[in-house]
């Protein structure tokens, strides 16, 4: 979608700007930053940008007209989200979480930097987010939408949690927690930028949840069962058509929200990706 690949480019532009003067700022000394470059590397690459999406998506769901000044806020919104995104990913690949070598086809950022750094990088780019989300220039309703990004970001620490514990786990909380709340809490920073009604912003974080079920869930089944997931303890038919229950009322949702064949566009693209 060509609106998807400008907003990105822009997104990508904002996040080089700040990541560029992610520099230390102590009483002027200019002392150099060296977590400056694994910051760049752990954000860069950055997949297929879908919090950030969300974020314009959830901006364009109420319909209402995105000025200058609202897409320059807009872009620090989504720019946030997408730091916490990076920030947990580098968090998740670390020895004590999933202890993964690899991220998006090269070395994770912990193995490229060392496992200390790591750690400092993550909690460095969470700090940057919250920086960025306390933007008071951007006005009363960005701080607002930032806090939801924030929620999304607590809560899903809870989601790793639950993923992490021994015994027996209930997969749906898990992906509910982990990887829905930030992207159902992006569609409600967006409308809540916009100045939308409370019950717009409610249906906009509902299409979000469902959006996000089905991300997760897609994602388990183009791993084809080979990590412990609800398709290795359920099977791949289960999660088929709880992928296209969760589908369907996403797009149920979307039929209530403005643009809505954009979103119902945006879901059904998202359960037919292959990678």
């Amino acid at each position: 979608m060509e609106f998807a690949t400008r907003f990105i480019q822009k997104i990508n532009g904002r996040l080089a700007e700040l990541l560029s003067h992610a520099k230390v700022d102590a009483c002027d000394f200019g002392i150099v930053n060296p977590l400056q470059e694994g910051y760049s590397y752990a954000v860069k690459d950055g997949g297929k940008r879908i919090r950030p999406m969300s974020v314009y998506l959830g901006a364009l769901s109420t319909g209402i007209e995105i000025n200058k000044a609202k897409c320059d806020a807009l872009i620090d919104l989504a720019c946030m989200v997408e730091l916490v995104h990076s920030y947990s990913l580098v968090h998740d690949d670390l020895p004590a979480m999933d202890n993964d070598d690899y991220r998006r086809g090269k070395l994770s950022t912990h193995k490229k930097y060392g496992e200390a750094n790591g750690i400092l990088i993550g909690d460095g780019l969470l700090t940057l987010a919250m920086v960025v989300g306390l933007n008071l220039n951007h006005g009363e309703d960005f701080v607002r939408g930032a806090g939801y990004i924030a929620k999304g970001a607590f809560n899903m620490v809870t989601g790793q949690a639950l993923d992490l514990a021994e015994g027996k786990k209930d997969y749906l909380d898990v992906y509910t927690l982990k990887t829905a709340e930030l992207i159902s809490n992006s569609f409600a920073a967006g409308s809540t930028l916009m100045g939308a009604s409370d019950d717009m912003v409610r249906l906009a974080k509902e299409y979000g949840h469902h959006l996000g079920l089905a991300f997760q869930l897609a994602d388990d089944l183009l791993d084809d069962g080979t990590e412990v997931s609800l398709v290795s303890e359920k099977g791949r038919e289960y999660v088929v058509a709880l992928l296209n229950e969760e589908t369907e009322k996403a797009i149920n949702c979307a039929k209530t929200l403005g643009e809505s064949e954009l979103l119902t566009t945006f879901a059904t693209n998202l359960l037919k990706r292959t990678k």
